[in-house]
């Protein structure tokens, strides 16, 4: 055994006798498609955080709306502040639970990497065009495309070339947006758990602030909610009209709660392993039914009053027909795809969608202006 095995495995030993006995333990991954030496300063996913942050796809979210335009204010959320903010929660509920918070934190920030243009007004124009030619499309398979063919930033294999767990933690990623009909095949590890929490946590908070910023709704509004007006009613003095404090007791609520919930589910199913969290068909990073109802109350006051908003319905409407006439363009002129853009992918209309996914806001805008 050389040395760097020889560190690495010491590495993987200090880390992991922190971890819960059912977290994902580093030195237990079952690494990665293509060999790969391991690295004797970095754990395993610690390498897969740094190789997702370094991705082009990445830095494209910055231009991808989440509900709001990025042009209408550098306030609003993008798809790149939702994923860091999805991230820093996942790590913090990885840390209480004594759970790898490198592989929550890799999977979080891969979670949206496959996210079109205007935001799931996109994500929703691309599938119908999709079905139109047999086929369709779904972000979480995006990411997943994105980090083991896109991304070839290396010369020994193509994508990223990430290990399993966090490919494993990408592919079964699933909120209310994501597969509304539930149609969950096996249970995540923790961590995957973890991030699908951690992505409604920071979306429904963030987007209530948002609404609060663009005056979609005000914060008297908020108090006959269950999880806001008992976050405002915790709060003293002239906190209880601060947004950006209301908003903080709301997550912090948030992160109490589902960490508490989380270890009675854990004690009440027995859970000792990764194995037993791998063969229960439910989740156990999950809410108890009454916080559940409010939460779900939230979300139904959000799309009521933010999401359906008149101003927001034009922008997704726009939106998807932006993507749909760039669609249908490239279709019979195929040729304005770049010659360097995924030439490896033989079937031109998965080609197509592929090159519009990868589109920000803005380029998609421009784009379908100079045709």
């Amino acid at each position: 055994m050389n040395q760097n095995n020889i560190d690495g495995a010491n590495l993987h030993k200090t880390y992991d006798v922190l971890l819960a006995s059912f977290a994902q333990k580093n030195g237990a991954s079952r690494g990665r498609k293509h060999k790969e030496l391991p690295d004797p300063e970095r754990l395993p996913f610690q390498r897969d955080r740094s190789r997702i942050i370094h991705t082009n796809s990445f830095r494209r979210l910055k231009g991808k709306m989440q509900v709001v335009s990025p042009h209408k204010s550098d306030h609003f959320r993008n798809r790149l502040s939702h994923t860091l903010e999805v991230a820093q929660i996942a790590r913090d509920l990885a840390r209480s639970l004594c759970l790898n918070e490198d592989l929550a934190e890799a999977v979080a920030l891969a979670h949206d990497l496959g996210h079109p243009p205007f935001g799931h007004s996109g994500e929703k124009a691309l599938d119908l065009k999709m079905r139109e030619q047999g086929s369709s499309f779904e972000h979480n398979k995006q990411s997943l495309r994105i980090v083991e063919i896109f991304e070839s930033r290396y010369l020994d294999f193509p994508g990223l070339n990430l290990t399993y767990e966090v490919l494993e933690g990408i592919q079964k990623h699933e909120t209310f947006f994501d597969r509304p009909q539930g149609n969950k095949i096996f249970t995540p590890h923790l961590e995957a758990q973890l991030v699908d929490i951690a992505d409604e946590i920071a979306y429904l908070s963030a987007d209530l602030e948002d609404g609060l910023r663009g005056d979609f709704f005000e914060i008297k509004d908020l108090l006959g909610l269950v999880i806001p007006g008992q976050a405002i009613g915790e709060l003293k003095g002239d906190a209880k009209f601060h947004r950006p404090a209301i908003i903080r007791r709301i997550i912090r609520n948030f992160l109490v709660k589902i960490v508490m919930d989380t270890k009675e589910n854990l004690n009440k199913k027995s859970v000792q392993s990764l194995q037993d969290v791998q063969n229960l068909k439910t989740k156990i990073v999950s809410f108890d039914e009454e916080w559940l109802i409010g939460f779900k109350q939230l979300r139904q006051f959000l799309w009521d009053r933010y999401y359906s908003a008149p101003e927001i319905l034009a922008v997704n409407i726009r939106g998807q027909e932006i993507l749909a006439n760039i669609f249908d363009f490239l279709i019979k002129n195929p040729q304005r795809i770049p010659d360097n853009f995924m030439v490896q992918e033989k079937d031109s209309i998965r080609r197509i969608c592929d090159y519009i996914a990868g589109m920000t806001d803005e380029f998609a805008e421009k784009f379908i202006a100079n045709v």
